[in-house]
């Protein structure tokens, strides 16, 4: 009888010992996994791929007629004015019908912190072009469109411009 009086009472007293341990064993876990999130969140992106993805959010708002998209550069705003005094309801609906264009990369230049310029080759899915001289809109299932961004003021911006006749762009 005392032996099963003794087991009992160690039972009894190990037991918040191991309840002790389990609670500890929960808090390192949660300390752990704290710590391990704000690494990875306050961790800066890397520069081609913030590129990257700059890229294909412009060609995603471009090519489903979203031109309020706030990455054209200064020098690109009479190219901008342009695409969207063409967009017309039909076209709207045409997009909602056909579905959203997709954008993924191709390729793109590497980059270094204090880089400038950069280029970026972008493939886009289910692309809508509308033409400037009949209003006409033409699905292409997909089209390869180069962007070339510049960076101002620390961001990030695309440049596109109107073509000049001999089919480069005007480099103000």
């Amino acid at each position: 009888m005392k032996l099963s009086q003794t087991s009992f009472i160690s039972f009894l007293l190990s037991f918040p010992t191991i309840l002790l341990f389990y609670a500890m064993n929960k808090i390192h876990i949660l300390i752990l996994s704290l710590i391990t999130f704000t690494c990875f969140s306050c961790q800066k992106q890397n520069p081609k791929t913030q590129l990257e993805e700059i890229a294909i959010n412009f060609c995603e708002s471009v090519y489903n007629f979203n031109y309020a998209c706030e990455m054209w550069s200064p020098s690109s705003l009479s190219y901008l004015s342009f695409l969207a005094s063409n967009i017309q309801q039909n076209h709207l609906d045409q997009l909602k019908t056909q579905g959203a264009a997709k954008a993924s990369i191709i390729t793109s230049s590497e980059i270094t912190p204090d880089s400038e310029m950069a280029t970026v080759i972008c493939q886009i899915k289910n692309a809508f072009i509308i033409n400037p001289i009949n209003g006409k809109a033409e699905r292409f299932s997909s089209l390869q469109d180069t962007l070339q961004l510049i960076k101002e003021s620390n961001k990030w911006l695309v440049r596109k411009d109107i073509l000049l006749q001999n089919g480069k762009q005007n480099h103000d």
